[in-house]
C-alpha cells in the first residue's frame, strides 16, 4: 500500500465532496453508545511509529511534514500491557458532570498532573506543594469559558456546553484539564504507546479501520468543516478493538511529556529544546491524510485550550470498569 495511492484518493474525493457537500459520504447515522464505556484492549506488542518507507512516501507528497514526521521515527517495537480504554472522546455531557460536582475547584483531581509537571521542569517537591497550597485557586480560576465568567473548556458559554452538541466530544480543554477529569472519574490518562495500539492493533495500519484513507470513515475539516461531529457516529472508522474516533473529530491529549523515541538521530539538539516540557495531543481535526494517520504526534504547551483539543480516559487491567 503506497501512499500515494492514498493521496490520490484524497485529491479525488477533496474535489468531489467539497463540491456536492459530502453527498457521496453514507448517511451519517447515530448508533447507541453507553455513556462512559471503556474498552478492554488484550494488550500485545507492535510497532510504534512510522516507518521510513512511509516517511519517504508522505514526503514525497506533504513535504511541509518532514519537520513532524521526524518526531514519529524511528518506529520501534513496544510491548502493551492489558488495559482498558474509553471507547469514544469524552463528551460535553460526560464532561459536564465533572464540571457540575464542582471538579474545578477539587485540588485532589489536580495534584498528580500538576506536580508532574513541576518536578519535571526542575521545581523541588516541597515549592510545589508550598505553589499549590498558596496559590492553586489563583491559578484554577484562570479556566474559564468563552464567557472569561464560568469555569469550563474555552468553547463553552456561561459553563454549558454549546447547544445540541451534549453528545460531541468535549474540547477546548487543557492537559491539566483532561487528567483532572479522569482523576474524577478514577481513571487516568491513556499512555501515547496504549493510544496508538488502541488505534492500530499489531498489524501497522496507517489508520484506525485500515491503510486506505476513506474521507467518510473519519471527522476532518474537508468532511464537516470545521465542527465536531456526535461520538456514536461513523462506527465503520472504528480501530481494531472497535475504539470510536481515533482518527478526526479532536486532537486528544495523552499522558507524559513530548520526547524522541528511542534510537531517535534525526532530530537536532535545538529542535528538542525547542519541545523540551510539553505535552503529547494524538489525532488531529485536521484536513489532510497525512496528518489523519494513526502514529501522528504533536508537542502543545500544557496549559494551551484551543479549539479541537479532546480527551478520553483509561485504566489499568484487573479493574473494575465503572
Amino acid at each position: 500500500m503506497k501512499f500515494t495511492r492514498v493521496k490520490r484518493v484524497w485529491g479525488i474525493g477533496v474535489v468531489v465532496l467539497a463540491a456536492l457537500g459530502c453527498s457521496l459520504c453514507k448517511d451519517n447515522k447515530a448508533f447507541k453508545i453507553e455513556a462512559n464505556m471503556l474498552i478492554e484492549i488484550p494488550g500485545g506488542r507492535f510497532r510504534m511509529g512510522l516507518e521510513k518507507e512511509l516517511a519517504d512516501e508522505i514526503l514525497n507528497e506533504e513535504g511541509w511534514l518532514g519537520q513532524a514526521l521526524v518526531w514519529e521515527m524511528p518506529a520501534h517495537a513496544v510491548e502493551i500491557a492489558p488495559f482498558y480504554i474509553s471507547q469514544t472522546p469524552v463528551t460535553n455531557a460526560e464532561y459536564a458532570e465533572f464540571v457540575n460536582a464542582g471538579g474545578y475547584a477539587n485540588k485532589d483531581f489536580w495534584r498528580a498532573s500538576l506536580e508532574e509537571e513541576a518536578i519535571y521542569g526542575g521545581s523541588a517537591p516541597e515549592d510545589f506543594e508550598r505553589w499549590f497550597v498558596h496559590s492553586f485557586e489563583k491559578w484554577f480560576a484562570r479556566l474559564t469559558d468563552s464567557t472569561n465568567k464560568a469555569l469550563g473548556p474555552s468553547t463553552w458559554e456561561n459553563g454549558k456546553p454549546p447547544p445540541g452538541k451534549e453528545l460531541h466530544p468535549v474540547s477546548g480543554v487543557s492537559f491539566h484539564e483532561a487528567a483532572a477529569y479522569c482523576a474524577f472519574k478514577g481513571w487516568r490518562l491513556p499512555t501515547e504507546a496504549e493510544w496508538e495500539f488502541a488505534a492500530r492493533g499489531t498489524d501497522g495500519r496507517i489508520y484506525p479501520w485500515g491503510n486506505e484513507f476513506d474521507l467518510c470513515r473519519c471527522a476532518n475539516r474537508e468532511r464537516n468543516g470545521s465542527d465536531t461531529v456526535p461520538v456514536n457516529t461513523l462506527r465503520e472508522g472504528q480501530s481494531p478493538f472497535g475504539v470510536l474516533h481515533m482518527s478526526g473529530n479532536v486532537a486528544e491529549w495523552v499522558a507524559g511529556f513530548f520526547e524522541p523515541y528511542p534510537g531517535n538521530e534525526l532530530l537536532s539538539e535545538e529542535q528538542i529544546q525547542r519541545e523540551e516540557g510539553k505535552r503529547i495531543a494524538r489525532n488531529t481535526f485536521g484536513g489532510y491524510p497525512a496528518i489523519l494517520r494513526a502514529s501522528y504526534r504533536v508537542a502543545r504547551n500544557a496549559d494551551d485550550r484551543p479549539p479541537g483539543f479532546g480527551f478520553r480516559c483509561a485504566k489499568d487491567a484487573g479493574a473494575p470498569r465503572f
